[in-house]
């Protein structure tokens, strides 16, 4: 029988669940693109994370509330919303073990946040402050709809969805200001905030601000979980040899 590739989903605490989409949606997502999902509870050591990411063929950041400040090394700045700490310095363990052996990496919303502080770029807190001219990016609609198009900049991502522009949903207000070293971007939205961003060089490590495992009739939202997977398939098969 042909393994599936194990793909690790990183859980949120209760509080978060109930703000954003459950991690039911990503597990569906994982599965209707054909891996095996398991959810991922937060971890407190190195070891720990070295552990898990052995254990798994990819791994997926998931949505959620704000990246604490001390781990920006950042003092707070008025706007920031609610942060799970030992959350926060789980997934950037996990994150900053995955970069090391070129673990097949998604990031979703916050997941994007998280794989550029992990990386050693910045994010900005709160977009509405420290980017007054920017536009609304939490949407007002259900978040199975879409709110706003980004363009795609030459990447990996454009060459999987095959289109220059998508129409996307928006739930944050914590968005990349610095993409870290070894990184491009990927996606921008109309006023100029990062919305994708991925590592050069490997086979998938991307990050996405908005949620396309609530877009799953979408093809391109179909196409981001259908490529991530492979590419989960692909590390396991090369790990055999």
């Amino acid at each position: 029988m042909k393994r599936k590739p194990v793909i690790g989903i990183t859980a949120a605490h209760c509080n978060e669940e109930l703000k954003s989409y459950p991690r039911a949606r990503y597990v569906e997502a994982v599965m209707q693109a054909g891996g095996q999902p398991i959810l991922l509870p937060p971890l407190a050591t190195a070891e720990d994370a070295e552990e898990i990411i052995a254990l798994i063929d990819g791994l997926i950041l998931t949505g959620g509330g704000d990246i604490s400040p001390i781990l920006l090394g950042e003092d707070p700045l008025r706007g920031i919303g609610d942060c799970m700490p030992d959350r926060d310095f789980s997934e950037i363990l996990l994150t900053q073990k995955a970069l090391e052996v070129n673990l097949p990496l998604l990031g979703i919303c916050k997941g994007i946040q998280v794989l550029t502080v992990a990386a050693g770029g910045k994010i900005f807190q709160d977009i509405v402050s420290q980017c007054p001219d920017s536009m609304e990016h939490k949407m007002k609609s259900p978040r199975d709809f879409p709110w706003h198009e980004v363009t795609l900049m030459e990447s990996q991502l454009r060459t999987y969805l095959g289109e220059e522009r998508i129409a996307v949903n928006s739930v944050h207000h914590q968005a990349v200001s610095e993409v870290p070293q070894g990184f491009l971007i990927s996606a921008v939205a109309p006023d100029g905030i990062i919305e994708g961003i991925e590592k050069v060089g490997v086979r998938f490590c991307i990050g996405v601000q908005w949620h396309p495992e609530v877009m799953m009739k979408d093809k391109s939202s179909q196409r981001i979980f259908q490529e991530f997977v492979e590419a989960g398939a692909g590390y396991y098969r090369k790990r055999l040899l």
